[in-house]
């Protein structure tokens, strides 16, 4: 006999939607905000040298001319130019060709980000889509600001950082207006979690705090800069990435919150796991994985915002005890589910175990096999009979927060400068737009006591 969980919330594929704002208006504002990551820190060289379509930025960069300041400001005039990476120190100043090659190794500099990816990707998409009019252009900004908890980047905190995507809107909509163009804001990327992952600095790492604060932000974002500055009728979409990798923990408690987030609150959407990604040794990606996430995030925001889409990333729907075995069923965007080799640094890898872990009453238990059991279903075959209450984790801190779990998605990406590796070529592979199971911890039914 096979017993599924029976009433596990967070397990749930089912939420309320609504009518988020499609890139209608003149200039369609994509934001950027959270972390280092969403500002791109170490992903340099640059990779989007050239403008790609028709898309834009405020100024002479993505970001503004301070990094960590409570305002926002453009580098150089709010001047609508064409979209390119460009590299800058931690002081806002940008930064030569010949001053980034001489970069050390650990320098922070900020260079490639996920908007040029995401936005090019999303642009060529729309412009190939026979019900979308060429005239509708994309804006791409970075609020981001390193280091900080959900609680700091929230309305409210001090220093309000918030106001940096107050400061940015109202910039964008007065250089629209000077154009005779209409703005809105139809996407917000949320790239945050690290600090709260690892409850740094008081920040919350707790599932249920982190949820509903997220939610809190989502509102203010939409009440404050969508309605208050942009005056849209309907919101835009959060498009969030999953934490993980080097910030993974035991109790994958954060990254739970964000897959929950995204399956419960409308109008978020969880693009992609970071933990595939090629990356440096602080953990921060290097701009082939600031590239390959932003293409990730272009392509959901084009099944969303233009083709009307509801984006599900790869992600469990239930577990189940089957003799000395568990057998778990996903939710699949492009089936079937195959085995891969994330990436730690620039070297794919092989993970023990596939990434996952069982624990019950006695503890870790010893797995076997992990195994395809269909086109939706994983089996994990264990060591020894279950004992008490179970659960099931993927992408923990044991297997360094990644896993070998994707879909058989074909989509690939344009990519921007190639470069070489020694073990492969990086910009081949991160043009390859398979979907990665998200990190999770989920509950598994008893084992058969019917006989």
């Amino acid at each position: 006999m096979t017993h599924y969980v029976a009433d596990a919330p967070r397990l749930t594929d089912q939420r309320p939607t609504i009518g988020v704002a499609g890139p209608d208006f003149d200039i369609n504002h994509v934001i950027a905000y959270g972390q280092s990551l969403s500002s791109g820190w170490e992903g340099w060289p640059a990779l989007s040298l050239l403008p790609r379509h028709d898309s834009l930025m405020l100024g002479g960069s993505v970001r503004p001319r301070d990094e960590a300041a409570a305002r926002w400001r453009p580098v150089g005039a709010a001047e609508f130019r064409p979209l390119t990476a460009t590299v800058q120190a931690q002081s806002g100043r940008l930064l030569t060709p010949e001053e980034v090659a001489t970069l050390a190794r650990g320098d922070v500099a900020m260079g490639e980000t996920v908007l040029e990816a995401a936005v090019n990707t999303w642009r060529g998409r729309m412009l190939a889509a026979p019900r979308r009019a060429g005239t509708h252009r994309l804006l791409a900004s970075s609020c981001g600001v390193g280091g900080r908890s959900l609680e700091a980047l929230s309305r409210g905190a001090k220093p309000e950082l918030f106001n940096r995507l107050r400061d940015c809107a109202i910039a964008a909509k007065q250089a629209a207006a000077a154009h005779g163009l209409g703005y809105g804001v139809t996407a917000l990327l949320f790239l945050q979690g690290e600090n709260n992952s690892w409850g740094i600095k008081g920040a919350t790492d707790d599932r249920a705090t982190y949820k509903t604060l997220l939610k809190r932000f989502y509102e203010d974002f939409i009440a404050d800069v969508a309605i208050a500055i942009a005056g849209q009728p309907a919101p835009p979409a959060m498009f969030i990435y999953q934490t993980g990798g080097a910030y993974s923990t035991d109790s994958v408690s954060v990254a739970q919150a964000q897959l929950e987030s995204a399956l419960e609150l409308p109008g978020c959407y969880l693009v992609a796991p970071v933990y595939p990604l090629s990356d440096r040794p602080s953990g921060h990606l290097d701009a082939h994985g600031y590239h390959w996430l932003g293409a990730q995030f272009g392509k959901v925001m084009h099944r969303v915002l233009t083709l009307g889409e509801d984006w599900k990333p790869l992600h469990p729907l239930g577990a189940a005890i089957r003799d000395k075995s568990v057998v778990v069923t996903f939710h699949v965007p492009v089936p079937p589910l195959c085995w891969g080799r994330p990436f730690a640094g620039q070297v794919m890898i092989d993970i023990p175990d596939r990434g996952f872990t069982v624990i019950d009453g006695a503890g870790v238990v010893p797995i076997t096999a992990v195994e395809l059991a269909g086109p939706s279903q994983v089996r994990i075959t264990l060591a020894r009979a279950l004992r008490g209450a179970v659960e099931l984790r993927y992408a923990d801190r044991r297997h360094r927060g990644r896993g070998s779990l994707h879909d058989s998605d074909a989509d690939k990406s344009a990519h921007g400068r190639a470069s070489a590796s020694r073990m492969l070529d990086l910009a081949d592979w991160t043009s390859r737009l398979m979907n990665w199971c998200v990190a999770f911890t989920i509950p598994v039914g008893p084992p058969d006591s019917t006989g």
